[in-house]
């Protein structure tokens, strides 16, 4: 095992040790930013809701946020039951939830992505979508799988 591996191992378990003092800064740190979402800490992990008016539409965002989930602290959704799943779209296929980055590429090394981070790549992701809807083409920045 790297020395990278074993020091991003050690971040997430002072994650999970820490939860409720990680997730109660996580929680600060998005409020103090964006006016537009409405946090909880319930139990393990954070739970958002909120509404995104881009170009006046209005989308329905739903999150969670935990150091306890699997390959990827956020779970990310637009409530939206017109979004079907495309690879193209960038959804993961079993929870439909968004792909705002690659979550072994663009993760910086020894570091998480804090979710206020995280919370402006929803509304580029809303924009790219409406456009791919346009012309069939994702224009953001993206990794093939």
């Amino acid at each position: 095992m790297s020395l990278i591996t074993v020091m991003e191992i050690k971040i997430l378990d002072n994650c999970k040790h820490d939860y409720q003092y990680f997730l109660s800064l996580e929680k600060f740190l998005v409020e103090q930013c964006f006016d537009w979402i409405y946090l909880v800490l319930n139990g393990k992990m954070l739970i958002g809701k909120g509404v995104l008016e881009i170009a006046n539409k209005a989308y329905f965002v739903n999150l969670m946020y935990s150091p306890f989930f699997s390959h990827r602290f956020d779970r990310i959704f637009i409530k939206d039951d017109s979004i079907r799943y495309d690879k193209a779209i960038h959804l993961y296929k079993g929870d439909m939830s968004l792909c705002l980055y690659h979550p072994i590429i663009d993760k910086p090394k020894n570091e998480i992505i804090p979710l206020y981070r995280m919370i402006p790549w929803i509304s580029e992701w809303c924009i790219f979508y409406e456009e791919w809807k346009k012309y069939g083409v994702w224009l953001g920045r993206q990794i093939e799988h």
